[in-house]
């Protein structure tokens, strides 16, 4: 295969990508161990209610493995590749984590380098149709992540507009149908998509200022409802808590009511998680009030006329009798210091 094939992550985080950095890294981080192809566009991409087998295991006279590079030595190989009972290769997005997993050691060695590797590694660990259809699919790869090089942002691009990145993201699906056939982009590439979509639509939600943010978390609540199970409990997980926090100082910034945060927290977390935090916050509120008590009494201690060695046996004192744990004790010595840093700077 010819040409110089940049490496994997400049490639999907560089030039156009980087744009859509963090609209590809949740794929990366929730991406499932097996997402199967239900299209049954051609042979291969049928599952059969018989056994699944994994790549590891499919292959009884298994040949040699590459030797991978000096970074991915001594880690399991992530190609959770699987073929039928009949020996012919599913589609899931198995696969893409497979060239993934070779690729990211691009530059310990060369692209042909790891493009010989994974042909190895495909044609010991799978029978031969499914190794012949792994070899097409990985040599079609190939071709796509060196035309995404092709791809150049409008005049005047900012990464911040919604618009200019869903043509982005629209370009990159059209390139995907060059190389791909409607099965096997939504095994390779279907996670993806929906987690860019997503992303735009979050994006778009919060840029809505006929909103309120009552009814911003609302709708991404719904947002995160309409993805597909196994990417929207991971991504429920990871993003509730960034969008709570975002949507609170909204309302913060606004001088909210409690009633509009509660209404906030069961809009976009449920009734019961508003209920468990407004019993954080109230907890919260006690140890601040308590901890703003001993500080000031701290204060009054620093500021005597006793020698260090007394001030810090009767500040060790008062701490011990303010604070009953462990975990308190340790949390108000941290805010000790966080206070003189503030007392110093002002």
């Amino acid at each position: 295969m010819s040409g110089k094939f940049i490496n994997h992550k400049t490639i999907i985080f560089g030039v156009i990508t980087s744009v859509l950095l963090l609209l590809l890294l949740i794929y990366y981080v929730f991406k499932p161990e097996a997402q199967t192809q239900n299209q049954n566009i051609n042979t291969q991409t049928i599952q059969p209610e018989n056994t699944v087998l994994e790549s590891a295991t499919v292959n009884d006279k298994q040949g040699k493995l590459p030797t991978l590079a000096a970074s991915l030595q001594g880690t399991e190989i992530d190609c959770p590749i699987q073929v039928d009972a009949n020996g012919k290769l599913i589609l899931t997005v198995g696969i893409r984590s497979c060239f993934d997993y070779f690729f990211s050691s691009l530059g310990e060695k060369t692209e042909t380098e790891l493009v010989a590797d994974i042909r190895q590694y495909l044609l010991a660990t799978l029978p031969e149709s499914a190794s012949n259809y792994a070899i097409y699919l990985l040599d079609q790869y190939v071709a796509y992540m060196h035309a995404l090089q092709n791809l150049k942002p409008n005049a005047g691009f900012k990464s911040n507009n919604v618009d200019a990145l869903q043509k982005v993201v629209d370009q990159m699906a059209k390139v995907q149908q060059q190389f791909f056939n409607a099965a096997e982009i939504n095994a390779l590439f279907g996670n993806e998509r929906n987690l860019n979509q997503f992303n735009l639509e979050q994006m778009r939600i919060h840029a809505n200022k006929n909103l309120t943010t009552q009814e911003k978390a609302t709708e991404l609540a719904k947002l995160i409802d309409e993805l597909p199970p196994a990417l929207a409990d991971g991504v429920r997980v990871s993003m509730q808590f960034a969008e709570l926090q975002q949507l609170t100082k909204e309302i913060q910034a606004k001088g909210g009511s409690a009633q509009d945060l509660r209404s906030m927290r069961e809009s976009l977390l449920g009734p019961e998680a508003a209920d468990r935090l407004e019993k954080v916050d109230q907890e919260e509120a006690v140890w601040q009030t308590q901890v703003n008590q001993y500080l000031s009494a701290r204060d009054q201690i620093l500021k005597s006329d006793a020698n260090d060695a007394s001030k810090q046996q009767s500040i060790a004192e008062l701490r011990n009798s303010s604070f009953g744990t462990k975990e308190d004790l340790l949390r108000a010595q941290s805010y000790e210091v966080m206070h003189d840093q503030k007392s110093k700077g002002s």
